[in-house]
């Protein structure tokens, strides 16, 4: 193989990054990197195992003197997200990756790099293969399907692992360890309807200029929520005038702070002006409530728009009071980690079906505890509004260790290693680490990885000096784990 990456330190780790991105490893497409990982440990003559997921672990003696020392889990994932320019041609199922050195950063070309979470694997390898390090037992653990909902990792059965100290490589940033996650649900609100046929004059309400972002890591900064406001409207609007609604959606995704949403209503055409006035009335307050976080929403009127049927009375009323009371956003701030969001769930969509209108709310927390209360109160206003509801997609936290033994040896190592003092870094986003929380009663777990970026677009990047500086830190906290 022709190596492009050349005179850097780890060699060897880069040279197994190089190795990989040469397979396909799209998500849901890891059985070759997978059978890749099988032969290479059966090459070294270690013990590996692959399951009908296409996870794999495979597993390392402790060095000399270290062999009865409890065992480290490594983790990372498989997957890559398969994102290229449109302009690259690019076969996901066959090729692979196109590396290139700019300076002292590693791109792709037209594509994502696959650095998340390809630097986990490099480093697990170059771990696995290096007959040199100080190390306890180790259990490295290799899961699929990460980027498309944690699937590998949460249909793992933790027979094999053994491990109650985990050091995660899907996170961080140089001097940055991600220490905590949230665990979450999704919760689907079904409202039932009927329809007739539509009587009246149309009114379309449009909700444009909303920023939204990721819900986990923005809902804190205040963003407008298009769904919200598009209740506020609905609700704004019975209290004085006699209308049926005709469709009504918004957003996208459950995990997105949602930007647009749509509704049109029929009523009588003498209303009309009234409709419009109080419309206008609440994109005025909403525009200076927002002024600082979200100062572009707008309301877009369509006074020619069209309906032929509506739902029913009972339905529409339903709807209206759901957009309307429905939490959302921060309901709770983390008292330990500054700046981070504890509890908070989104109205991230409502989609109109043939005969039901479903809102799609997305619940997270650090704390198990939460996700359970806030979904059951969402579903408590749905039982009292006269809807149905569903949780799904539970998935567990990684709650905070202020008593971390692995935290405290990454964070000493790191102001050994550099004279700076690290940083803990804590999402608001659902991570594996949570997931092998779950399934590992008492792992004590910390995440480290190089400054990278770009990541799920072919702009993702890592910086070379900083792939070096996160192997050698990795290698301290192996050692510090026999002492």
């Amino acid at each position: 193989m022709n190596y492009v990456i050349k005179d850097r330190e780890p060699a060897d780790a880069l040279r197994f990054f190089e190795d990989i991105s040469a397979i396909p490893r799209a998500s849901r497409n890891e059985e070759g990197i997978a059978n890749f990982m099988l032969k290479f440990a059966e090459e070294r003559g270690l013990w590996a195992v692959k399951d009908e997921w296409n996870n794999v672990i495979i597993k390392k003696p402790g060095s000399k003197g270290c062999e009865n020392l409890p065992p480290v889990m490594l983790q990372g994932h498989l997957d890559i997200v398969p994102e290229k320019n449109q302009d690259t041609v690019h076969d996901w199922e066959k090729d692979g990756l196109k590396l290139r050195v700019e300076g002292d950063i590693l791109k792709a070309t037209g594509t994502t790099l696959g650095c998340d979470d390809g630097y986990a694997l490099a480093y697990m390898m170059a771990v696995l293969d290096r007959k040199d390090v100080v190390h306890p037992p180790l259990e490295c653990v290799m899961t699929s399907m990460e980027e498309v909902g944690l699937i590998g990792a949460m249909n793992m059965s933790g027979e094999h692992i053994t491990a109650r100290t985990m050091i995660g490589m899907d996170g961080g940033g140089e001097g940055k360890f991600l220490v905590s996650s949230a665990g979450g649900c999704y919760t689907f609100v079904k409202v039932p309807f009927e329809t007739k046929k539509a009587e009246g004059k149309a009114l379309g309400i449009h909700i444009r200029g909303l920023l939204g972002g990721h819900s986990g890591g923005l809902i804190h900064t205040e963003k407008g929520n298009s769904n919200k406001i598009m209740g506020r409207i609905l609700f704004e609007l019975k209290k004085e005038i006699v209308f049926d609604i005709a469709k009504i959606s918004g957003g996208f995704k459950g995990n997105a702070i949602p930007r647009e949403a749509d509704c049109v209503i029929v009523m009588d055409e003498k209303d009309i002006a009234k409709a419009i006035e109080i419309i206008r009335t609440v994109e005025a307050k909403v525009q200076n409530e927002l002024q600082f976080s979200d100062k572009g929403f707008y309301v877009v009127i369509e006074e020619d728009a069209k309906a032929e049927t509506v739902i029913d009375k009972e339905a529409a009323a339903k709807v209206i009071r759901l957009s309307h009371v429905l939490p959302n956003g921060m309901m709770m701030k983390h008292m330990e980690i500054e700046g981070l969001t504890n509890a908070s769930l989104n109205v991230g969509v409502v989609t109109q079906e043939e005969n039901q209108i479903v809102y799609e709310v997305t619940v997270r927390s650090a704390e198990d505890s939460l996700v359970d209360y806030i979904s059951e109160t969402v579903a408590d206003i749905a039982d009292a509004v006269g809807a149905k509801c569903e949780i799904t997609g539970k998935y567990p936290a990684f709650a905070y260790n202020p008593e971390s033994r692995i935290r405290k040896i990454a964070m000493d190592e790191y102001q050994k290693l550099t004279g700076k003092e690290g940083k803990i870094n804590a999402v608001h986003g659902g991570t594996e680490a949570g997931v092998f929380r779950g399934l590992l009663p008492g792992l004590d777990i910390v995440g480290i990885g190089p400054n990278a970026g770009g990541a799920h677009t072919p702009d993702e990047y890592v910086e070379l000096p900083s792939f070096k500086l996160a192997f050698d830190l990795l290698l301290k906290m192996l050692e510090a784990l026999t002492k």
